[in-house]
């Protein structure tokens, strides 16, 4: 809102058109409202908000210039027919409701802070560079400045009287000083005291390489160090951010528990976890936190976080699981994926021996008087064997999948790379 105030400001400045006005007051009147609003809802601590007290006065103060332009001070001009001198100057006021954007934005904040921390630094070099060009202009005006200077000389009058121009006073011996030290049309300057007196050459130089060159240097190096800094500063408040919300969302699934957990006895059963996973709410929330699932999927994420197949879920397993899902996928869940693998073919290859060795006591013991129970016994561990195996597969899967993910995500790197370098 308030960029397309400004855009229309500009608009307004170049291309004449009596419908202005109007637009000009419905911006007024959106300000207004959003002000009456901020005032109901914090009321006596409205100049103790976040924001901070400055930016409270700041918002008000634009916000009654702008009704004493558009609303009143008209309202007196017209009744006294006094010129309107007063009304434009406040108009121009209005330009400063961009300054509301830099709280709007963190980086613009950042880099009114950096401004902020290196302005006695900056205060420093300026007084440098003033009392350079203060001690220089009283030199140079004693100089060339005055009449009395060219007495007893052959310098044409055409070279005296652009000295004289350029150095008639310690202000304007100041003012041209500065042009030398920006390099605007220093050559202009210094051609006819060259002529007059070449030696002034090497005065030129050495002015130049110090107030232009040096200063000027010091000024970009001390801007860039502090805003340098300040992004610094700004990662380190974004991992905060993000340090904070996922504190926020592993105490949000701790509440999902207890509230899912219905007999209250701290574990999570799978009726218990359907009927949690079915609610909408519960979709919702995990897409604000950035875990995008549909109810199916998340149904079965509990079988994903029974590995021990109990068929109920601790707070541990039941946040931390959930907590994994919101992470991007990395090489530390690759690592993760292939000890369980790991873990998945140590039990496969533990039951696959038992089953070897009933089966060899079975064929090696014939006085065994219940053969058929030993034989259920070998049924019940191939079935065990089956399962495990299938394990076993979907892990192998779920490894594969997300190394062709990852390796996805690094292509793209890879090529930009290689275009940069070309």
């Amino acid at each position: 809102l308030i960029f397309a105030n400004t855009i229309v400001l500009g608009l307004e400045t170049d291309i004449p058109w009596t419908g202005w006005n109007s637009i000009e007051e419905v911006f007024l009147i959106c300000f207004v409202g959003e002000l009456v609003c901020r005032l109901l809802y914090h009321g006596r601590n409205f100049f103790k908000c976040v924001d901070g007290i400055f930016w409270a006065w700041f918002d008000l103060s634009i916000v009654a210039l702008g009704v004493a332009e558009a609303w009143i001070i008209p309202l007196f001009a017209e009744r006294h027919k006094s010129p309107t001198m007063a009304l434009r100057s406040l108009r121009l006021l209005r330009l400063l409701r961009l300054l509301r954007m830099f709280r709007m934005f963190v980086h613009l904040q950042r880099f009114v802070d950096a401004l902020k921390d290196l302005l006695p630094t900056l205060i420093w070099i300026f007084v440098l560079l003033f009392l350079l060009c203060y001690v220089t202009a009283v030199v140079l005006t004693q100089s060339f400045g005055k009449p009395e200077a060219f007495e007893n000389s052959d310098i044409s009058l055409e070279d005296q009287e652009a000295m004289m121009v350029y150095f008639g006073d310690i202000f304007t011996s100041m003012f041209t000083l500065f042009r030398v030290i920006t390099m605007d049309s220093w050559h202009n300057v210094a051609k006819p005291i060259i002529d007059y007196k070449p030696v002034w050459r090497l005065f030129f130089v050495v002015f130049i390489a110090f107030g232009s060159w040096t200063m000027i240097s010091m000024l970009t190096a001390v801007v860039s160090d502090n805003v340098l800094a300040a992004t610094a500063d700004l990662k380190e408040v974004e991992m905060k951010h993000a340090r904070d919300a996922k504190l926020e969302f592993l105490d949000y699934l701790y509440k999902c528990f207890v509230e899912a957990d219905q007999n209250s006895d701290g574990m999570l059963d799978r009726a218990e976890f359907v009927h949690w996973a079915s609610q909408e709410e519960t979709l919702e929330q995990l897409r604000r936190a950035g875990i995008d699932t549909e109810q199916d999927d998340l149904i079965e994420f509990f079988d994903l976080l029974d590995v021990e197949d109990e068929q109920v879920l601790s707070a541990r397993k039941f946040v931390d699981g959930l907590a994994r899902a919101q992470e991007s996928m990395s090489m530390k869940h690759m690592v993760m994926l292939e000890h369980m693998l790991k873990k998945t073919a140590e039990k496969v290859s533990r039951h696959q021996n038992r089953v070897d060795g009933i089966a060899s006591a079975v064929k090696e013991h014939n006085e065994v008087e219940d053969i058929e129970m030993l034989t259920q016994l070998m049924e019940d561990m191939r079935n065990r064997q089956a399962i495990m195996l299938a394990d076993q597969a979907k892990v192998s899967a779920s490894v594969a999948e997300i190394r062709r993910k990852l390796t996805e995500q690094v292509q793209p790197r890879t090529s930009s790379r290689k275009v940069f370098s070309r």
